[in-house]
């Protein structure tokens, strides 16, 4: 796969004054649109930074493609506003579908008729170990950079085998886990032995994003939805909610 990033990591905050005169720390939204294979895909709106993930993600997430072989090269151009994904095969477009919002928390559209999308299928199985949770809650209590200066935007880790190879902010929490999902398919770390862990809310959007990417759980410091706990199990995907801090002696 070839990465031709034009655009690179532009600056996601700045200092702005407030109505009531105090400086604050802000994030800075990005809008960008993605293409695959020259045609409109998607619109997002997010921190201007890793693009090239976060399109590799989204497609992966959304079911435009299965895998990372699919995919020959993403272009993004200099100023950022849009992102080319070249795939080695046609898309099979549905005969007719209307326009979506694919998140609650940002900008972010569908621009053109969805793919025909492959079936959910069950994720590969693993057996979550307590000190890899308490390493993830240790993790996102601490926070990222984007986080401790701003309080405005969401976190995604992975971790493979108890240890955290990735972690990225953006100001949706579907991008923050598209971008980590990306940055796997870049590296070619096999998503079936990978834990993610949201900041964000999990309802069943997030949970079909998690599952589509084929990874064994998905933890979050907040709490799933009726269906999003119904979805998981029936395609055994491992929810664990509500994680915020690493156990404790006092909590054993």
């Amino acid at each position: 796969m070839q990465i031709n990033d034009l655009f690179g990591r532009a600056a996601a905050f700045e200092t702005a004054r407030l109505p009531d005169g105090t400086a604050a720390v802000l994030p800075a939204e990005h809008a960008a649109a993605l293409y695959v294979n020259e045609q409109p895909a998607f619109r997002v709106v997010c921190t201007p930074e890793l693009l090239p993930q976060l399109a590799l993600g989204r497609l992966l997430t959304e079911g435009w493609i299965t895998s990372a072989q699919e995919v020959e090269q993403a272009a993004v151009c200099a100023e950022g506003l849009k992102v080319n994904v070249y795939l080695n095969h046609r898309l099979t477009a549905r005969s007719a579908a209307a326009q979506a919002v694919s998140s609650c928390c940002t900008d972010n559209v569908t621009l053109s008729s969805p793919v025909e999308l492959p079936p959910l299928r069950t994720v590969p199985q693993m057996e979550l170990q307590p000190e890899w949770l308490d390493t993830l809650a240790a993790a996102m209590s601490a926070g990222l950079p984007l986080y401790r200066a701003t309080r405005a935007v969401h976190s995604c880790f992975v971790l493979r085998q108890g240890t955290i190879l990735f972690a990225c902010e953006d100001i949706g929490r579907h991008n923050a886990l598209d971008k980590a999902v990306g940055e796997m398919l870049l590296q070619g770390v096999p998503l079936a032995e990978c834990v993610l862990y949201t900041s964000g809310r999990v309802p069943v959007d997030m949970v079909r994003k998690a599952i589509r990417a084929g990874v064994p759980a998905l933890v979050s410091k907040s709490m799933p939805t009726i269906q999003s706990l119904e979805l998981a199990q029936e395609y055994g995907l491992q929810l664990v909610c509500g994680r915020k801090h690493p156990l404790t002696l006092a909590d054993m």
